[in-house]
């Protein structure tokens, strides 16, 4: 994760102050090798035209100390020109590296720091391109994750919105198919498909409006787990041979979101549809430990689903999701031949009104 510093504007020197202090560096160097010079040629000349006993008259002794001070005055000045030319060429440089900092700013190409030299106008200035640049970069990650969890949060409600319009078809087909329909049944098929339908509307006003489930005060908590068990056993008993056992499922009032546990039991049921086998019973198993409710539900898989397709990961990872809001969470077992999950969800205490 990206962590941007809080920029804060340091004490900086004028780049005039740091040119002429350059130069004035520059002028004493060059002074300084003026005098070492001319010191040094003079004691030099003098011995030399002592040794060869040659006396100069007052004339030329006042050409040769000119002399000399001309040409010590020559090398001073052009240390004095080269080293003030190298101290600005370093700023000038790194105006360069700013500069290719700003074209990249520019270019909307955020992957860069111009490193910080000096303490002066330019190292402020390369200071805040940096700080522009980690700016963009926080901005373009959390737009980048804002994004990915859009993304999942319409998949997730879409895939959950399509458990229900499933059960509701199914149910739709199966009234359709019957010959005689008796009056218990009929009533039964048109109490799921209306809640169904209340779950639909429900997920369409979360998915527009992008807002989270309504929690609500539950006075007995088994007799709403019996409910879903109830939903979740009539959805599946037209295929498979079911057993709920919620005999270690003790009541108790708390806060849940009905419809975010009701989104669990579809995607189990949903789960099971897909690739349960036939052939063997479903299992579900309803228990509370203080104010835990653990739900595992078990089944033999069809043998060519062994690796779950990529709908079975979302379903899965809804059941996740959803768990995490009641700061529960989900063990799944899956071999070869078997598929276990348990689901904990811790319930708080109801909301004093």
């Amino acid at each position: 994760m990206l962590i941007k510093k809080k920029f804060t504007v340091p004490r900086t020197r004028k780049l005039s102050f740091v040119i002429l202090e350059y130069l004035f560096l520059s002028a004493i160097t060059g002074l300084f090798t003026f005098l070492f010079l001319y010191t040094m040629t003079i004691s030099i000349g003098e011995t030399y035209l002592e040794n060869r006993n040659i006396i100069l008259s007052g004339s030329q002794n006042m050409v040769f100390h000119i002399w000399l001070r001309s040409l010590c005055g020559i090398g001073s000045v052009l240390i004095f020109i080269f080293l003030f030319l190298f101290m600005l060429g370093q700023r000038l440089s790194y105006l360069l590296t700013i500069t290719k900092g700003i074209d990249k700013l520019r270019e909307n190409r955020m992957d860069f720091d111009i490193p910080l030299e000096g303490n002066d106008d330019l190292t402020l200035l390369a200071e805040s391109i940096n700080y522009l640049s980690a700016s963009q970069r926080e901005i373009d990650l959390k737009e980048k994750r804002m994004n990915e969890e859009r993304d999942a949060w319409i998949r997730a409600l879409s895939h959950d919105i399509r458990t229900p319009l499933t059960s509701m078809l199914s149910y739709s087909e199966l009234m359709m198919n019957k010959e005689a329909v008796t009056a218990k049944e009929a009533r039964s098929y048109a109490e799921l498909i209306y809640n169904k339908s209340l779950q639909i509307r429900q997920l369409t006003t979360q998915l527009m409006d992008r807002k989270g489930g309504t929690w609500e005060n539950i006075p007995d908590i088994r007799l709403l787990m019996e409910q879903l068990a109830g939903e979740w056993e009539e959805i599946l008993e037209e295929r498979f041979s079911c057993t709920a056992d919620l005999s270690g499922c003790r009541n108790f009032p708390g806060s849940a979101d009905v419809h975010a546990l009701r989104r669990i039991m579809d995607n189990l049921t949903s789960n099971t549809e897909k690739y349960a086998a036939l052939s063997s019973p479903v299992h579900l198993l309803i228990r509370t430990e203080e104010r835990t409710v653990i739900i595992t539900q078990e089944n033999e898989k069809i043998g060519e689903h062994t690796v779950p397709p990529e709908s079975h990961r979302i379903g899965l990872m809804n059941i996740r999701q959803i768990a995490s809001f009641f700061d529960g969470d989900v063990d799944i077992e899956d071999s070869e031949t078997t598929f276990r999950i348990t689901i904990r969800l811790k319930i708080p205490q109801p909301v004093e009104s």
